[in-house]
């Protein structure tokens, strides 16, 4: 190792030439390449804790962090302040350790643990999805998370502020450290997002995982301008002024309401239920020219009074019970949203609404959610992933704020939707389904098996194991032979990973039939 020109000021240091390959458990560079310290210790000056070179805690020279090799070099002035390692750096530090000659010096991805949301309607510890990916994400002698949680409803990977997920990594101790990723992103934009830093300062998606065990709310995601407006109106109820288009991916069987029906087939329900008939008014529509349309019957319906659904309810449960065996599909979930919420105007929804099954032995089907849409998720996992936004605007099914006249004043009303809104996704190459609805926001791919030529991501991504175990690396895509000696890391059930854009993910091997890889990005 040779030193050129050292120069020291104020504890920084004009700049080093590296004439022979310098390597060490944390920094490498090249031969001959020059690199100025303030870019390596940037993130390092941003932190407000400072120490001196004698404060450092003395290791052996293979043992010691980056800021501590540094104030043993012999060109370093004793009494140069430098400042200590922030959490940040100290995650990213066990990346770097084993990232390959040639590469940057920072890693192309990032160890993730999302945040768990515990609503109602989540399914209980021993059977959800999100509370044994939780246990996959959670750092090793942690113990479990939530202890005191009974549902586990979503997991959420990405840095909207109601639920921001965490880098996480071991440092030459084995001891876990955690940032945000949003601080992560916030320290170096241009590194982690590319091109797009000059134009975004942070994702434009969340990602999430569902286990869903009862129905959610009635409800519809509002368009942009739509959201900027509910936000000034009414911050505490929507605490975004984005738009909310969303996809959902069943993991397995899975039901929904999705889209009004064909307005022919909801008429002929209030012709044979004479329950919903009574709520919707049809009696008093009966002597007009014209038929009340979807928009009139269903506002009729969701504006009814309480008392008069409460009483409704009972008399068609009362009717359906005597029927049994003889029941319809729709009729047996109303009976179970009957159970789920007593009273409820939101279970003469199904009346209305489109009511999807996917069978667990259909792969690779999708539930689009459109803005100014109705839907409401059943039961099942999931795999969702939307815009950047956590505005909901809920009419029934729900203990949670209920704005009827905003649901009721923003949908379309379309019948015809079902095709564009549920469907199938594109097989763009052997184990890899892509997932692209019509927004700019976020794309979803799906790998169920080996992609040895890598999957290019162009925008930064987030992606997450939902089952059986894959060996998987990234490499960025600029640097030659990089996923080589990459790190390699063994995915398995709750895995999670953030990625730089411009990196290609390397998936080597997958040990199980039924592994499932998912991919956020845009």
């Amino acid at each position: 190792k040779k030193i050129r020109s050292p120069c020291v000021a104020s504890g920084q240091i004009a700049f080093l030439t590296m004439t022979v390959l310098v390597q060490s458990p944390t920094v490498r560079f090249h031969r001959g390449l020059h690199r100025n310290p303030a870019d390596v210790f940037r993130r390092l000056r941003k932190s407000r804790r400072t120490t001196t070179c004698a404060t450092l805690r003395p290791q052996p020279c293979c043992q010691q962090p980056l800021l501590a090799r540094v104030a043993s070099e012999p060109w370093a002035s004793p009494s140069a302040e430098l400042v200590a390692e922030t959490p940040a750096e100290r995650a990213l530090s066990g990346a770097i350790e084993a990232h390959p000659l040639g590469c940057s010096s920072k890693p192309c991805e990032l160890l993730l643990r999302g945040a768990v949301q515990h609503y109602a309607w989540g399914k209980l510890r021993e059977a959800s999805l999100v509370a044994a990916m939780a246990e996959g994400q959670a750092p090793a002698g942690a113990g479990p998370q939530q202890g005191g949680q009974e549902h586990f409803a979503e997991l959420w990977l990405g840095t909207h502020p109601n639920g921001p997920s965490a880098v996480s990594s071991s440092d030459e101790a084995n001891c876990m450290h955690e940032s945000s990723l949003k601080h992560v992103i916030d320290d170096d934009p241009s590194y982690w997002l590319g091109e797009d830093a000059e134009q975004r300062a942070d994702l434009p998606y969340l990602f999430k995982v569902l286990s869903v065990r009862q129905a959610l709310s009635i409800q519809a995601h509002p368009n942009k301008q739509l959201a900027q407006q509910l936000h000034r109106q009414a911050p505490e109820h929507y605490p975004d002024d984005n738009h909310k288009p969303e996809i959902c991916i069943p993991l397995g069987h899975f039901e929904a309401l999705v889209g009004f029906r064909p307005a022919a087939e909801v008429r002929k329900h209030i012709s044979e239920v004479p329950e919903l008939a009574f709520l919707c008014g049809a009696a008093s529509g009966q002597g007009l020219d014209r038929e009340p349309d979807l928009r009139e019957l269903y506002g009729t319906l969701m504006r009814s009074e309480a008392e008069e659904v409460r009483c409704q309810a009972a008399m068609l449960l009362e009717r359906l019970a005597a029927k049994g065996a003889e029941r319809s599909p729709e009729e047996e979930l109303i009976c179970r949203l009957a159970h789920e919420y007593p009273g409820d105007v939101g279970m003469f929804s199904v009346y209305f609404l489109d009511y999807v099954r996917i069978g667990a032995e259909e792969r690779h089907r999708f539930i689009f959610c459109a803005p100014d849409e109705p839907h409401a998720y059943l039961s099942g996992d999931a795999v969702e992933c939307m815009a950047m936004s956590d505005n909901v605007v809920r009419a029934g099914l729900t203990q949670k704020h209920k704005d009827v006249d905003a649901l009721l004043s923003m949908l379309t009303y379309r019948d015809d939707l079902l095709a564009d809104l549920v469907g199938s996704g594109e097989r763009m190459a052997p184990h890899v389904v892509k997932y692209a609805p019509p927004v700019q926001d976020f794309v979803v791919y799906e790998i169920d098996g080996p992609v040895p030529e890598g999957l290019y991501l162009e925008k930064a991504a987030i992606t997450t194991c939902v089952g059986g175990t894959f060996s998987v690396h990234f490499r960025p895509a600029s640097v030659e032979h990089c996923s080589e000696g990459g790190m390699k890391h063994q995915a398995e059930l709750g895995s999670s990973f953030f990625s730089k854009a411009g990196s290609s993910l390397v998936v080597d091997a997958s040990t199980s039939g039924s592994g499932r890889l998912f991919v956020a990005t845009y």
